[in-house]
């Protein structure tokens, strides 16, 4: 990169995030090597396929930056993602299971003309899942309630965040980047096999990846940004409630990267209305849809969590390592939701915060797993399923590929802690940070991962291109963004 491309400050800001984000990938590395060793007969296996892996991705991002164009390397790496997505789709059974089944069972009774389950006891719990059951039920009305119908939207989806993903990595770091970060996110085991899962995540990671790239292409100096982004976020939300999490890490980016530096250019009162003006879009965005369905009686609550507190207590249950707790569910339950559960949470928060030394060994556990453990996907995508083979096959598949992704991250940290970056990247070491650090305080899943893996295969891109030699010393222009009016 071009010392002279960034400014002094936003430089030496980047070379910071990069050295907390060469720590992250670090810790990812390490423990997922660690956990991998459980797959494997050997170190040596694992070590001679982990090369094997890196090889064959720095030949074919070699191929890619060399020899296609970007329309070319597109429709090739669409194609792959597509056809290994409906071929794991038309031969793996997947029946919904667990909150997956609530909100389906609740899609087809919507479909039907019945919105009753609103009052039921999971939807009065956690009314925020109702947004992606009533999608469920839209597409469930118009094209029938095949499983496979719903499936192939979630591909669609997934889909169209490659493609966003790709934009975001030109914008970040450059064309050869964003064609490895592609295909890395095209090849990624957990992707495909959670393509047959009725998840809310497909649909909620487009939203917000789009939203985060009409926030980068032209660093928010497009005259609608702030009215596109805050309905991508605001969408996004009503699928799956991480609003708030994106939302903090814009703002922190907006004063990092956009509102200090617009101080000196005098353009900071107009980027400032801008981001009041996301803001507020998002907000009306939830407050719309909450007015709509307690007018229309298919709920009596608004679309948030009426447990604020419920995440933090399985998040902080050495019991569980942080992880979904059944003991705590049948304590909460027994006092009503609202106030009173709340308390109850509450101090059951405080309890667990209360021995330090065990909160601080809990967290350590808790980072890794969430950073070094392998993927539940075959757990979701396979449920029940006696096939001990091909879920083996499946797990050690996804380890070897995460080592990778580590790796390769571990790579474009050391050049951005050395070189600088543009703000556009170190909006994505920022985000992916925050997610670690959140994390160590609520409840942990591997497949939580999704949400911010984008992010991930980004990153990885760019080390990916190093590696195979097709790092642009001149990083993308973005001198010829629209001013801020």
């Amino acid at each position: 990169m071009e010392t002279g491309r960034y400014g002094w400050g936003e430089r030496q800001l980047s070379r910071l995030l990069a050295v907390c984000g060469f720590a992250l990938f670090g810790w990812m590395l390490a423990y997922a090597y660690q956990n991998t060793a459980n797959f494997f007969e050997s170190a040596g296996t694992i070590v001679l396929l982990g090369i094997v892996a890196l090889a064959v991705s720095v030949l074919l991002a070699f191929v890619l930056g060399r020899y296609a164009g970007r329309a070319v390397s597109l429709t090739v790496i669409v194609l792959l993602a597509a056809g290994l997505r409906l071929l794991w789709v038309l031969n793996a059974d997947t029946p919904p299971v667990s909150d997956f089944l609530d909100m389906h069972e609740a899609a087809l009774s919507a479909a039907a003309g019945d919105f009753s389950f609103g009052t039921n006891e999971y939807f009065t719990r956690w009314t925020y899942q109702i947004g992606f059951a009533l999608y469920e039920a839209l597409v469930i009305k118009l094209f029938g309630p095949s499983l496979l119908v719903l499936q192939s939207f979630q591909i669609l989806f997934q889909l169209g965040t490659l493609l966003v993903i790709y934009g975001m990595a030109v914008r970040a770091f450059g064309e050869t980047s964003a064609k490895g970060a592609a295909l890395l996110y095209a090849l990624y085991v957990p992707n495909i096999l959670m393509c047959s899962v009725l998840t809310n995540q497909h649909i909620s990671v487009f939203f917000y990846v789009l939203g985060l790239f009409v926030v980068m292409r032209r660093r928010f100096s497009g005259k609608t940004d702030w009215l596109l982004a805050g309905l991508c976020f605001g969408l996004a939300n009503l699928m799956r409630p991480l609003g708030s999490f994106f939302l903090v890490g814009f703002i922190v980016y907006a004063v990092l990267f956009l509102l200090v530096p617009g101080i000196r250019e005098r353009r900071w009162p107009a980027l400032a209305a801008k981001c009041v003006g996301l803001l507020a879009v998002y907000w009306l965005v939830q407050q719309a849809a909450g007015a709509a369905l307690v007018q229309t009686g298919v709920t009596p609550y608004p679309l948030e969590s009426r447990e604020p507190y419920w995440k933090f207590v399985v998040g902080l249950n050495p019991a569980t390592n942080g992880g979904w707790s059944y003991d705590d569910t049948v304590l909460v339950q027994q006092v009503p939701i609202g106030e009173e559960r709340n308390r109850l949470e509450l101090e059951l928060v405080k309890e667990r915060l209360a021995d330090k030394r065990q909160v601080a060994a809990l967290l350590v556990s808790k980072a890794k797993t969430m950073w070094g453990g392998d993927d539940s996907a075959p757990m979701w995508s396979m449920p029940d399923q006696d096939r001990p083979e091909l879920r083996g096959k499946l797990i050690r598949s996804e380890r070897i590929e995460y080592v990778l992704l580590a790796f390769l991250g571990l790579v474009a940290a050391t050049l951005i802690a050395v070189r600088g970056a543009s703000a556009e990247a170190s909006l994505l070491v920022l985000l992916l940070l925050g997610y670690a650090a959140l994390h160590l305080v609520i409840e942990v899943q591997t497949r939580y991962r999704y949400d911010i893996f984008p992010c991930v295969f980004i990153l990885a891109g760019f080390g990916l291109s190093v590696l195979a030699g097709g790092f642009r010393r001149k990083p993308p222009d973005v001198s010829t963004s629209e001013p801020v009016s």
